[in-house]
């Protein structure tokens, strides 16, 4: 695995970069050292660099890269890697994870005012800045947050577990819930805030319920933001509405702020507009950066759709989109969905699924690979990079191989 930790000079990469790589027990490498001396005299000078002086350099350190990924080995790496055209010769013939640390230049210009020591200084910042293509395929993180909760957030990204739980039909709600309580207060313990994305149908009902029973009191709803995977495109008081079910079965009974729930807009129009205005809250509660979610509570169909994103479907081919307005074979036909980039970015994507009915395509899914995801959607969020979870009853994982529910993993 290699991991660079990129970000303009004072964002932090050294400190982040070597706190990572502790944690991941690997070497880290500082990519500046391999500067020629040449580059390092002109950055001490408050001299920027052109590309033919960075050229040399992206060639040495993706040779560094180069040689960790051949031998198998985990590498952190820290480097400005600031446009699109460096990261892509960093990345020639290896997957890279990249990780973006990104903070406001005035919080940055303070940080350089009181570093010592280092030939890259508050004179060059200007131009890194001008010169910075922000990455769209890149964990992001605040650099604001403290490097402990920096670390914390980019490893549930980068290694992910994969777990499988199988409970009985009365407890499946309740363990769910206690896992997501006691997630999301270790989320917002550590950064502040948590996201926390809902889905429709039935099977939520019985973790929402035990959310406002048993765990209301314990959880910091005024840090809590409340999202939705994908919503019918029907009336909030329709009783087809996800909306309308979570508030009925949790966030009425919650002390959660109006403006922390972000429902999906389904009085627009154009359903289009409605996509693009949903996609709107995402960047303003992210700060402009990719979404990333917290914890993504999703279900499947017996079709192994998941959000609303069904089989065949267009919108199973969407790179750059973050929601989409589709239309499918069900009723209603009309939806609004978050799109596969935004599910594979969350950090923990917990699958919560009930019932005979469902043992199929529980089944499927979990057998399937890469290939599968245009019959079986949520196949395709098996390879996302934070952690995998599903939360079956003994019904719903009855078809399962033995050896998967043997080693509670897949």
């Amino acid at each position: 695995m290699i991991i660079v930790v990129m970000g303009v000079s004072g964002a932090g990469k050294t400190t982040v970069g070597s706190l990572l790589a502790d944690a991941l027990q690997c070497e880290y490498l500082d990519a500046d050292a391999l500067h020629s001396a040449e580059n390092i005299a002109a950055m001490a000078r408050g001299e920027p660099l052109d590309d033919s002086d960075r050229a040399p350099w992206l060639v040495a350190v993706h040779a560094r890269i180069s040689e960790a990924h051949g031998r198998g080995q985990t590498l952190v790496v820290g480097c400005s890697a600031l446009r699109r055209s460096y990261r892509e010769t960093l990345a020639e013939g290896v997957p890279v994870i990249w990780v973006y640390l990104r903070g406001a230049p005035e919080l940055i210009r303070e940080r350089l005012d009181r570093r010592a020591g280092h030939f890259a200084d508050e004179r060059i910042l200007d131009s890194q800045l001008a010169t910075l293509e922000e990455p769209r395929d890149a964990i992001v993180v605040d650099i604001a947050l403290p490097p402990a909760a920096i670390v914390e957030q980019v490893l549930v990204r980068v290694s992910g577990s994969r777990a499988l739980h199988i409970l009985g039909a009365d407890e499946l709600g309740a363990r769910t819930a206690a896992a997501v309580a006691a997630t999301i207060r270790a989320v917002v313990a550590s950064t502040g805030r948590c996201s926390l994305v809902l889905s429709g149908g039935d099977t939520p009902r019985a973790m929402h319920h035990a959310l406002a029973t048993r765990h209301g009191a314990e959880i910091p709803w005024s840090d809590v933001h409340v999202f939705w995977s994908d919503e019918r495109y029907v009336p909030p008081d329709d009783a087809r509405s996800n909306y309308g079910m979570a508030r009925a079965t949790l966030l009425d009974h919650v002390p959660s702020p109006p403006g922390n729930i972000h429902s999906m807009p389904t009085w627009f129009d154009d359903p289009g507009a409605a996509a693009r205005a949903y996609e709107d809250v995402l960047t303003n509660y992210f700060r402009g950066a990719p979404p990333s979610f917290d914890i993504a509570v999703l279900g499947v169909g017996e079709d192994g759709h998941t959000a609303s994103l069904f089989p065949h479907a267009d919108a199973l081919h969407e790179r750059e989109r973050r929601v989409l307005a589709v239309r499918a074979d069900v009723d209603p036909p009309l939806r609004l969905t978050l799109t596969l980039p935004a599910l594979l970015a969350c950090a923990r994507n917990w699958f919560l699924v009930a019932g005979k009915n469902k043992a199929r395509a529980v089944r499927d899914v979990l057998r399937a690979t890469q290939d599968d995801a245009e019959v079986l959607p949520a196949a395709a969020v098996l390879r996302a990079r934070g952690d995998v979870t599903w939360w079956l009853d003994h019904e719903a994982a009855s078809l399962l191989d033995p050896e998967i529910v043997r080693d509670a993993a897949y």
